[in-house]
């Protein structure tokens, strides 16, 4: 599937006029976040825009639920929106899976367009087609593959993140060198990963790597399985910690995820203990150090890790690098080697 991946403004001020003119009705989906800082700065360039309908959830992964999902639908129905309509998701990971999710299933699927406006959402979450909402504290549970008509991508809406959201979504740009680009790898360790400005000049590789290997595997058969590199135990993690109602971001577990599977492939002798190290020492560099977890809570992460969608027939199956820019897919892990390094 080939989606329009879109970087100039004003592409993106011509293609949201005309997309507007073209659909029965248009919602902009937003966050409280994204409504503040960035949906205001659409509406005062974009004056097609300012009639639409705004629809505000509260921000954060716990949005992502059936209740909201509910809510959502009533909303749409109580502004008539039908068939021919069409949602603009503004926001991060959690508008675009979500948005994604409801418009792909609200009468049996509207347009949408993502916007998304984080690092996260704009190398990763809002590209590549999936969406999803999370259930019993499980990341993306109930989903679905879907593709938005397009995703724009301003870079200037970095301006407006905190810290953590810029870290977060450097570490799937990590991800994405790790998994495809030797080159870029090299080419992030001297990136600063607390600047918007240093990360935005390398949104568009990292763009182009899911492309690549999305539009090669769009429903996740073969080679996209690469891009779950990291997130088998990351999302584990993930939810543990959701769970507590204690949330960490999407990369910081990410970044745990990466180490730990590191040390899986250390202990299958498909990585070097050197290379996992230098990779370690890099994700550490930008998060907290490994948290201890005690027996208690090292079963509820691995009770996740049994949820994951790519277990089959109770084996897991992970992804994992040999070499920076080669990564291995479908790796069967037992559960004693999971069980071992989550209690490190």
């Amino acid at each position: 599937m080939n989606v329009n991946t879109i970087h100039s403004f004003d592409e993106i001020k011509k293609i949201l006029t005309e997309e507007v003119g073209s659909h029965s009705a248009t919602f902009i989906l937003c966050d409280s976040n994204t409504n503040e800082h960035c949906v205001r700065f659409l509406l005062e360039t974009i004056p097609v825009l300012n009639e639409i309908p705004i629809i505000e959830i509260p921000a954060g992964e716990e949005s992502k639920s059936l209740e909201i999902v509910g809510q959502l639908y009533e909303e749409l129905l109580h502004n008539n929106a039908d068939r021919q309509s069409l949602l603009l998701n503004v926001g991060g990971g959690v508008i675009s899976d979500i948005g994604g999710f409801v418009a792909s299933t609200y009468k049996r699927g509207i347009d949408f367009i993502n916007i998304p406006t984080t690092v996260m959402a704009q190398v990763d979450a809002a590209m590549g087609g999936k969406c999803g909402i999370d259930l019993m504290d499980v990341k993306n549970a109930v989903g679905l593959f879907s593709w938005p008509k397009s995703v724009l991508v301003f870079t200037g809406f970095l301006n407006t993140l905190p810290e953590k959201e810029l870290k977060s979504g450097f570490a799937e740009m990590l991800k994405h060198a790790l998994i495809a680009d030797a080159e870029y790898w090299e080419a992030l360790s001297h990136v600063d990963s607390n600047e918007a400005s240093h990360i935005a000049v390398f949104v568009k590789r990292s763009n182009e790597i899911k492309s690549e290997i999305t539009r090669e595997d769009p429903n996740e058969r073969s080679v996209r399985k690469k891009l779950n590199y990291g997130h088998t135990i990351g999302h584990a993690i993930e939810s543990f910690f959701l769970a507590k109602s204690e949330p960490i971001t999407h990369g910081n577990a990410v970044g745990w995820g990466m180490i730990l599977e590191n040390r899986i492939a250390v202990q299958l002798e498909i990585l070097s203990a050197s290379l996992a190290q230098t990779i370690e020492d890099r994700v550490l560099n930008i998060f907290s150090p490994l948290p201890s977890f005690n027996k208690d809570e090292q079963e509820q992460i691995f009770e996740f890790i049994l949820n994951d969608k790519k277990n089959k027939n109770g084996v897991f199956h992970f992804s994992l690098i040999r070499e920076i820019g080669d990564c291995l897919i479908q790796v069967e892990v037992s559960e004693e080697i999971a069980r071992k390094v989550i209690s490190v």
